[in-house]
């Protein structure tokens, strides 16, 4: 019981005083690293919001390509950094990744074009010297298609014209490309208008496609008619008007160039104002008709001098053959088909032909002829005569045109290099022709040149000279040698004439002092004439 009335020893302990705990509250100190991450996200957000596309750009050589320092300018501000540069696996060729801005993103479309500006000389001029200072940089050309693409090929060489210069391409066809390249300027009467941009061999290999631009606003200027022509190095030609040099300027004697220029005659269009086809000849009326302007990549020939340009060019052509029996030497093919000085067809081809029963050898030539080089107007109105209507009315009108002397002849074009062409002109007196119509191409008889004439002139005239020269020979001389002989017997020292001449002579001697004797007398006694001669004593 005592023991239970002892007071506990754990009474004596002090109790335990619930406490509520306080809430962590942020330190002044973490606040900088935590604006500091915040910072950095923004930046990292924000880098990665206006980071544009990356590219590949391949090139041919690595030359002038810095990794970090290479620029991708396009129109002078830098819009990409070349990060690295490398060979490409199959080792041909180099692969630059490109980091480009965030507004390029629609640039990179299909046709963008990419290429290296360093320091250049071409046939336009210098270019790229501002890169001597800078070092290269890529130049973009954007493109105008809708389709996307981050993997390009560069140019090996800068383009000539870029997306947004005004003005248009068009295509010339040429056999060769002479002296012309990339670069090459393109005139029109005298001024520089354009350039060549581009060339290429056509797929079958027998001539050279070149693209040229034009600039605006000259581009108006080529028509559908329009003639170019290669204007390179000096065109000099020696004709009726003397000796003419001509050429666009010194640049195109140097590094070639093209012009262009749309002939100065007006197209007439025959225009039917009646109902019936017969009427319609007689009324005719001409309607001018203008030229339109060319639509871009327009296809035009190359001519390789400015009078062929400026020839009238022809619609269609006909074929016709001409059999030769004298010699056609001086006649190529090509050769021109004249009409009274109006160039109207080219020969096509020369070629050699034996009659087998008669053995009689002739040269046919085939010719090309353009009607439409040769416009025929009526005397009356100046209404165009409308060509043939059919096979029917064209064999009509060539009968009848035969009927009325239409012949060929070989005509001398040059005596200096003896070239020649065929004239076509009519011949009243030439013997009739009735043409085979079974035979095709259709016969144009030939009649002889005016220089086969003159050579057979000259013939005769030499003959006739042989004859005189042998009749001198045979009968003259020999009678003109013996005049002389007589004339050299005559005239010899001993001969009797020379001894009748010397007494003569004294003869003449003696009367010319008797002469004088007298005369000396008479002028000192005149008186003798009357009294006679005075006696010795009287003196």
């Amino acid at each position: 019981m005592s023991d239970l009335n002892q007071e506990n020893p754990l009474n004596s302990l002090p109790s335990a005083i619930l406490k509520h705990k306080r809430h962590w509250s942020p330190q002044i100190i973490w606040i900088i690293p935590i604006l500091a991450v915040l910072v950095g996200m923004s930046l990292v957000v924000k880098t990665i919001i206006n980071t544009g596309p990356t590219i590949t750009i391949s090139f041919k050589s690595g030359d002038g390509l810095v990794a970090g320092k290479t620029n991708v300018s396009y129109k002078g501000v830098n819009v990409g950094l070349v990060k690295t540069v490398n060979l490409a696996e199959d080792g041909g060729h180099v692969i630059a990744t490109v980091q480009m801005n965030k507004q390029t993103v629609d640039f990179l479309k299909g046709d963008t074009r990419f290429w290296l500006v360093q320091p250049r000389i071409s046939a336009g001029g210098v270019s790229g010297l501002s890169t001597l200072l800078d070092g290269p940089y890529i130049a973009a050309d954007v493109g105008k298609g809708k389709d996307k693409r981050t993997d390009f090929v560069a140019l090996e060489v800068p383009p000539i014209v870029t997306g947004d210069m005004p003005g248009r391409e068009f295509i010339l066809h040429s056999p060769t490309l002479d002296s012309l390249d990339v670069g090459s300027p393109v005139y029109f009467r005298r001024l520089s208008v354009g350039e060549v941009v581009a060339y290429d061999l056509d797929k079958d290999g027998k001539g050279v496609s070149i693209k040229v631009f034009v600039n605006a606003p000259y581009d108006k200027y080529v028509t559908t008619n329009t003639r170019f022509w290669n204007a390179s190095g000096i065109d000099v030609s020696l004709g009726a008007g003397g000796l003419q040099v001509q050429t666009e300027s010194l640049l195109s004697i140097l590094a070639g160039g093209i012009a262009f220029e749309a002939p100065q005659k007006i197209a007439y269009r025959s225009v039917d104002t009646s109902s019936t086809p017969d009427q319609a000849s007689a009324t005719g009326k001409n309607e001018i008709v203008m030229p339109e302007r060319a639509e871009a990549d327009a296809q035009f020939p190359l001519f390789s001098s400015r009078t062929l340009a400026m020839q009238n060019q022809n619609a269609f052509s006909e074929r016709f053959v001409i059999n030769f029996k004298e010699s056609v030497r001086g006649l190529t093919v090509g050769a021109p088909v004249e009409f009274r000085g109006v160039h109207i067809g080219e020969v096509a081809s020369i070629e050699t032909a034996i009659d087998p029963k008669t053995y009689e050898v002739f040269q046919p030539v085939e010719i090309y002829l353009f009607p439409d080089r040769l416009q025929v107007r009526t005397l009356s109105d100046g209404a165009l005569i409308k060509p043939s209507k059919n096979a029917e009315d064209g064999l009509k009108k060539m009968k009848a045109l035969l009927a009325h002397g239409l012949r060929a002849q070989l005509r001398s074009a040059s005596l200096l290099t003896g070239a020649q062409y065929v004239g076509i002109d009519f011949f009243p007196k030439a013997p009739k022709y009735a043409l085979n119509v079974s035979k095709t191409p259709w016969e144009i008889p030939a009649v002889p040149s005016t220089l086969d004439d003159m050579e057979k002139t000259l013939s005769r005239v030499v003959k006739n000279t042989d004859r005189v020269l042998t009749k001198l020979d045979d009968q003259v001389i020999p009678q003109f040698n013996q005049t002389l002989k007589n004339v050299n017997s005559m005239t010899a020292s001993d001969s009797p004439l020379q001894t009748d001449l010397r007494d003569s002579l004294r003869s003449l001697t003696k009367a010319a002092d008797s002469l004088k004797t007298l005369s000396d007398m008479l002028d000192q006694q005149p008186q003798s004439l009357l009294f006679g001669k005075p006696s010795q004593g009287a003196k």
